[in-house]
């Protein structure tokens, strides 16, 4: 409610990295929901978030998601933007990739969706030294990711 009311103070550079799921909570509960926290955890889900070098507007950026079970990787791949003070992690994800041994398998696009039915995060919370990470997604379920690592470009 608190960031809602006056925002997050959340910015895009506090955003780079790869950030792995840690818990989810399915929309309208207090508790944990500790089977899809549990199999993100084991399929090593996380969320890359970078700087497009070919775009130059400073609130745009690349996205990825992905999963991963031994060599094994499915990887989601887009744009997206920040927008709001609270603010709103809108994106879309125009390829989907399917790797074995970190070797392209299967490429697929996808198009765009409209502005109204865009997937987003709301961000509401993140620790100063930006270690972790809360959003509400669109669907109303909430998630917390932790740290990784910065991308090297």
């Amino acid at each position: 409610r608190i960031s809602k009311k006056e925002g997050s103070g959340i910015d895009f550079h506090s955003l780079i990295g790869v950030w792995r799921f840690l818990y989810v909570w399915k929309p309208g509960t207090n508790s944990q929901d500790s089977i899809t926290s549990a199999f993100l955890r084991i399929f090593s889900a996380k969320l890359e978030i970078k700087k497009d070098q070919i775009i130059t507007d400073h609130d745009q950026f690349s996205i990825s998601n992905s999963i991963q079970f031994g060599i094994l990787e499915i990887t989601f791949q887009g744009s997206g933007r920040l927008k709001g003070k609270q603010p709103l992690l809108t994106f879309s994800f125009d390829l989907i990739q399917l790797k074995v041994a970190s070797k392209s398998f299967l490429s697929k696009s996808f198009e765009k969706p409209e502005k109204s039915k865009m997937p987003f995060f709301s961000l509401i919370a993140m620790n100063k030294s930006c270690e972790w990470l809360s959003a509400r997604g669109r669907g109303g379920g909430m998630a917390l990711w932790i740290k990784d690592s910065i991308p090297k470009n």
